[in-house]
């Protein structure tokens, strides 16, 4: 992955600070000078976070960082504590600038590209497609996320704050996420995270997406028919029946009401909707004694639910207790501690009483347990049935409830106007049929909501299918991606291969190194028998070996990545390699790991920017042809300026 580092520029209180960079830009010198904080502020436009140094305090003001990609020079612009970059670039001589959040995604930022933040911008300008990974690797349903730039940039950037502390996260005390994302990082670079399970994965995940769509749906569709009271196209059929006959019944009535002469009597709509309340008013007061003796069933239920969970709560003890006593001879009283007398044969020692302890079989136990789960299993049926009725019935009430106060106030305008009997009874039974029709017209939606729910059962079930089926081929893509070993053992004898190049103590060439995943921790055996010592990072007992450790391992990432051709960042940034070790102590371990890292710049790794930062200055062999640009610094200089070169600190 084309990664060039250009230029950095500091926005200063008093003036700027330009760096331009080399194919080696080695930055070296006294402490204070800002050599870290040169690696920081590149970290920091590239969406890190930073910790500034008490020059920088008092006068950065903000950065800019620019990139050669693959599809164009990117220029980004980061302003002091902020969480958003200006970022600029150019493509077929048009420019493009656009403000994009550094790290955390806040939705799409360039139409109709999937670019939310810097690192699908980079991606995206370096022709990269951001490789995506489940979240957990425990769950089957876990979602997919994107696995971004900063987690690549772990291995490109060895931070002088935790090149000695942490080795990549991979560590079995690291954060548990972070080691799951280094982890994939090492997958992708060596290609156990194929293009073949990518698109398997991505397609489970547009699976998965659709089933929980399906799934709410299908909630949503059955909560609406449960508020309506209307739990299956049957009960909307029967509803939808019986408004069906009110109707013609209602139709009926009026029909014989206009056939009455005036002559004759008719009862006054006050008298039919006095008995109508009054019918109603009993029936709801039916309802509501069926739902007091629901609650009181209910509440049983309960109780004896919950005196099963005791009563098997205390079987489990007391089978505890007898497996555990059973077998002890008690030669004194546990209470008083007094010696027990002879007790006659089959009686137990303590109370002197006929022995009835049998220790309970196991598979009788079992039976037991299961008998306690069906009954437990039963009563909670019957409490969710008796739920549903008394959701029904209180349904039911709130619709007689408000029948009944409809009636009320037609009751009350029958009785401030003044017609005649004949014509408030035909105008109530009007407007009953008006209600009734209505009621029945609503209904036409209603019936729909059925098949649309039996639609969206059926389609979750061939989602569901489907998964099973992806799920499959997905497995075996991925123990075919991860049958050849191949570039896991070639990782291996790179890390080997610096490792002894850079002289540590104790590693030789006849050494085998392991590296098994899941984990892809590296360990270094000994191929002596009877040495059983492995070096890890974690038993590394000096703090210069752990940084010649994690520095040996990164560059093997990077080599084996510039053989497969893997999208790593074509960038190694160093912060003192030589951390804890003196270059005039260890000269050998000095001279050893910087020249195998000219020696790796002038044949493989000749495409890998590297900036380096330490205490002292190694020049390369002139045979080599490797073009260095080193920068002496020291703190209130003017031979060998600082970072800001006017900055005088206190």
């Amino acid at each position: 992955m084309k990664f060039v580092l250009k230029s950095l520029v500091l926005d200063l209180r008093q003036g700027q600070e330009i760096l331009t960079f080399a194919d080696v830009s080695y930055f070296w010198g006294q402490m204070g000078a800002g050599k870290s904080s040169i690696a920081k502020l590149i970290d920091y436009c590239l969406g890190g976070t930073i910790q500034l140094s008490s020059a920088l305090q008092a006068e950065f003001v903000g950065a800019t960082l620019t990139v050669e990609l693959e599809r164009s020079v990117l220029s980004i612009e980061r302003q002091r504590d902020a969480s958003n970059v200006l970022a600029s670039w150019t493509v077929d001589g048009d420019v493009h600038s656009v403000v994009i959040p550094a790290r955390t995604a806040a939705g799409e930022v360039i139409a109709q590209t999937d670019i939310e933040t810097l690192s699908d911008l980079i991606f995206w300008l370096s022709g990269i497609q951001p490789p995506r990974v489940r979240k957990s690797k425990l769950k089957a349903e876990s979602k997919m996320v994107r696995l971004s730039l900063r987690d690549l940039f772990w291995y490109c950037y060895l931070d002088q704050d935790d090149i000695d502390s942490s080795f990549f996260h991979l560590e079995e005390d690291a954060e548990f996420y972070l080691r799951l994302k280094s982890r994939d990082v090492i997958r992708y670079v060596i290609g156990y995270h194929d293009e073949r399970v990518a698109d398997l994965e991505a397609e489970l995940d547009q699976l998965r997406a659709n089933r929980t769509a399906r799934a709410a749906a299908i909630t949503s569709l059955t909560k609406t028919l449960e508020d309506v009271g209307a739990g299956s196209e049957l009960q909307i059929a029967e509803r939808e029946a019986s408004l069906k006959l009110a109707l013609s019944r209602a139709d009926e009535d009026i029909r014989t009401l206009r056939e009455v002469t005036k002559v004759q009597q008719t009862d006054h709509a006050l008298d039919l909707i006095a008995r109508k309340t009054t019918q109603l008013g009993g029936l709801i007061n039916r309802i509501d004694e069926t739902t007091r003796e629901l609650a009181e069933v209910r509440e049983r239920h309960i109780r004896h639910r919950n005196e099963i969970e005791m009563l098997g709560l205390k079987f489990r003890r007391s089978s505890a207790a007898r497996a555990i006593l059973g077998g002890v001879e008690f030669v004194d009283c546990p209470r008083c501690l007094q010696h027990l007398p002879e007790r006659p044969r089959l009686c137990c020692d303590v109370c002197g009483q006929e022995d009835r302890m049998e220790l309970a079989d196991a598979a009788e136990q079992a039976a037991i347990e299961r008998d306690i789960e069906a009954r437990r299993a039963d009563l909670d049926d019957a409490i969710r049935a008796i739920d549903g009725n008394l959701e029904r019935l209180r349904r039911r009430r709130d619709a007689l409830l408000a029948f009944k106060t409809g009636l009320e106030v037609e009751r009350n305008r029958a009785a401030e106007e003044a017609d005649s009997a004949f014509l408030s009874t035909v105008l109530l039974k009007e407007r009953e049929r008006a209600a009734l029709q209505a009621e029945l017209d609503s209904l036409g939606w209603l019936l729909r909501l059925p098949d649309l729910l039996r639609e969206q059962r059926e389609a979750h079930a061939q989602i569901v299918a489907m998964e099973q089926v992806m799920r499959e081929a997905l497995k075996e893509a991925r123990t075919a991606a991860e049958s050849d070993r191949s570039s896991l053992e070639q990782l291996g004898a790179y890390f080997l291969d610096a490792l002894v190049q850079s002289g540590v103590p104790g590693i030789t060439r006849e050494d085998s190194v392991a590296l098994e995943p899941p984990s892809f921790y590296p360990a270094v055996y000994s191929t002596d028998p009877a040495d059983q010592t492995v070096s890890t990072f974690t038993s590394m007992s000096s703090g210069g070996k752990k940084t010649l450790f994690k520095c040996c391992f990164a560059i093997a990432v990077h080599r084996i990545a510039t053989r497969l051709e893997a999208p790593l960042p074509e960038l190694l940034i160093i912060d003192s390699a030589m951390k804890n070790i003196s270059e005039r102590e260890n000269r050998d371990q000095f001279e050893g790991f910087y020249r195998m890292l000219y020696k790796l710049k002038a044949g493989e790794l000749a495409s890998t920017q590297m900036v380096l930062i330490d205490k002292e200055f190694l020049a390369p062999d002139p045979s080599q042809a490797v073009d260095v640009l080193d920068r002496h610094m020291q703190p209130d200089s003017i031979e060998h300026e600082p970072l800001i070169r006017y900055y005088r600190g206190k």
